[in-house]
């Protein structure tokens, strides 16, 4: 069983994300939403890319997974309801500008920023990887230019689905790209510590192989 899941978890999560679409779908059709109807069509979309770009660059599955979860989150959090509120806007943190939105745009970040490290890889002039803080300045260029992509289509939900409310102000735009770009920090700060292998975890790698 354990490995009839592991030789077809690609397909596996290609299931989940296909049912929770078509789930969250046909929510948004009971209840005349029209905005996530266009969201669940942009991640048809995504969903479409992405297996396009996985038949010719076999991407981790943990990113597969993670970018699945990305879309699995998105959707709840502009269908589920919690105390009368959209679990978009639920503060997470009382007291901070720390909300399941904010939550989302530093995890989407995260990991778009984690796919782009994979994808562009082994594409990327070694001279260019030795300077790593070029390179994750790049990397996080790239995440946030992505990140502009979400912003510009809320901004046609906001003109054309009457999502203006939903998406929110100049100020709630501005945190969006701030969280982005925190995500993005972040992954490339992973990046370095488990791919680039410094000092200081070599040496906890070659203290456990001497214990083991």
């Amino acid at each position: 069983m354990l490995n009839f899941l592991v030789k077809n978890r690609n397909y596996l999560a290609l299931f989940f994300t296909l049912a929770y679409t078509v789930a969250f779908s046909i929510n948004a059709l009971s209840s005349v939403n029209y905005e996530f109807l266009y969201y669940t069509f942009l991640i048809l979309i995504l969903i479409v890319i992405i297996i396009i770009i996985n038949k010719r660059l076999d991407l981790d599955f943990f990113i597969l997974f993670n970018l699945s979860l990305l879309g699995f989150f998105h959707l709840l959090g502009g269908n589920l309801r919690v105390n009368d509120h959209r679990l978009y806007d639920f503060a997470l943190i009382s007291g901070l500008p720390w909300h399941y939105d904010n939550f989302i745009h530093t995890y989407g970040s995260f990991i778009a920023t984690l796919a782009l490290y994979s994808l562009l890889s082994n594409y990327i002039d070694d001279r260019v990887k030795k300077k790593y803080f070029i390179f994750a300045f790049v990397l996080v260029l790239m995440a946030m230019g992505l990140g502009t992509i979400i912003e510009l289509c809320e901004l046609f939900a906001a003109l054309y689905l009457n999502a203006a409310q939903q998406v929110g102000d100049y100020y709630n735009n501005a945190f969006d790209l701030f969280y982005n770009t925190i995500g993005a920090i972040l992954a490339t700060v992973v990046i370095y510590l488990y791919r680039q292998r410094p000092k200081f975890i070599q040496k906890i790698n070659d203290q456990n192989r001497k214990i083991n």
